[in-house]
């Protein structure tokens, strides 16, 4: 296989994004993520961690940012630039959740272990390649 099948990624997919599925809710429908990739073509992401983040280069550099406020701004410039949307997502209750920036903090604070499992898709430059995308469509 030619390197660029393997690592050429679709600008579209990047910026446009793709879902992730999180099993069924208790609608028994998808529980259902749209994410743009966390780097790559996805300028805006790009643009906000680095405006986030440029008060905090210093302390960043020296390894001396307090880790409460690190985790704080790079969750917001996630829910601010990479997640796009979301289906059938419920609280606790199971009541469904509209997909407001406010919710998805609250979702993403109460559930870390998700956060860190989006923001590992978003980083995977491998779910944006075109011949990854045009298989899935196949299937």
């Amino acid at each position: 296989m030619s390197l660029y099948k393997q690592f050429k990624t679709d600008e579209k997919y990047e910026v446009d994004g793709i879902n992730i599925e999180y099993g069924t809710g208790t609608n028994n429908k998808p529980i259902t993520f749209r994410i743009a990739r966390a780097g790559g073509s996805n300028q805006k992401y790009l643009k906000l961690l680095e405006s986030r983040t440029k008060p905090y280069r210093r302390q960043l550099q020296n390894d001396s940012l307090d880790l409460k406020v690190a985790e704080k701004i790079f969750l917001e410039v996630f829910v601010d630039s990479v997640l796009l949307g979301w289906e059938n997502v419920e609280d606790a209750a199971g009541v469904p959740l509209a997909f407001t920036r406010d919710n998805a903090i609250k979702v993403f604070t109460d559930l870390p272990d998700l956060y860190n499992d989006l923001r590992e898709q978003a980083a995977k430059s491998s779910l944006f390649r075109a011949e990854i995308k045009e298989v899935d469509a196949k299937n």
